[in-house]
């Protein structure tokens, strides 16, 4: 048992590089190569499981370890920004490696081990809130170049896909971003990032008051300098506000 529960905090300790593999080439590989190295662990976890006549409180003492280990290696940080670092590159790693494997493995124990972790986690570690997808979730935003946080914003305002404010912002795109110098590279960061963002506003109580405050913040004055044919404050604006949701949804800066 004891090993079995060091073995599930290595799950997330003996990952390397994982924060810049988060892309749309590199991701899918790099998660089965982390899920295969930890299938076992899983498969122990789940044989535990199955045996327990206590299975939420087996849980519980899964998901207080893993969170002990990880509360160990933070508390010996001495530096503040070594502590604010080691939770941006932790919650990621949870949010796109740890959490989304374990559901991976689809078993009984699966769902109650993620959700027990998470909630240790977020008691622990309170400055970010992370979420929980699945490895599919995460992969399908990758495979279509839309204008995922936009679109989720005018969905949930209940306008439709061909609203003016999403054709003004894909023109501005395609004719205007696109051909400034870093502009592709900005695109495609925002394609690698942009549905994991969607998909944690999504598990929120509050998402439809977190995209009406995001066309407020971010969309409307967008739209506004575009109008103005301030095409670089557009940039600007719209440069702040993938800062600031990767900051808050992902737990990490670019």
């Amino acid at each position: 048992m004891e090993k079995t529960k060091q073995d599930l905090s290595d799950y997330l300790f003996n990952i390397k590089n994982g924060v810049p593999k988060f892309k749309r080439d590199t991701y899918k590989d790099f998660f089965i190569e982390l899920y295969d190295a930890n299938e076992d662990v899983l498969k122990r976890i789940e044989n535990f499981y199955s045996q327990s006549d206590d299975k939420e409180r087996l849980m519980q003492e899964f998901a207080e370890a893993f969170v002990e280990e990880a509360g160990k290696h933070y508390d010996e940080l001495q530096k503040k920004s070594a502590k604010e670092q080691f939770l941006l590159d932790n919650n990621t790693l949870m949010v796109v490696y740890v959490l989304p494997g374990i559901l991976n493995y689809k078993g009984e124990s699966s769902v109650p081990l993620s959700d027990a972790i998470l909630k240790k986690w977020n008691e622990r570690f309170t400055k970010y809130h992370i979420g929980c997808g699945t490895f599919e979730e995460i992969k399908s935003g990758f495979k279509t170049k839309l204008c995922y946080i936009t679109t989720a914003v005018c969905e949930s305002l209940g306008k439709e896909d061909d609203c003016y404010e999403l054709k003004m912002l894909r023109n501005y795109r395609d004719n205007y971003l696109a051909l400034q110098a870093g502009g592709k590279e900005l695109i495609e960061q925002y394609y690698d990032i942009a549905p994991t963002i969607v998909n944690r506003i999504n598990k929120c109580d509050d998402a439809k008051d977190i995209y009406k405050n995001i066309y407020a913040t971010y969309l409307s004055p967008c739209i506004a300098t575009i109008e103005q044919q301030d095409n670089k404050k557009c940039e600007t604006i719209y440069i702040n506000m993938m800062e600031q949701l990767q900051n808050k949804y992902l737990g990490y800066k670019s």
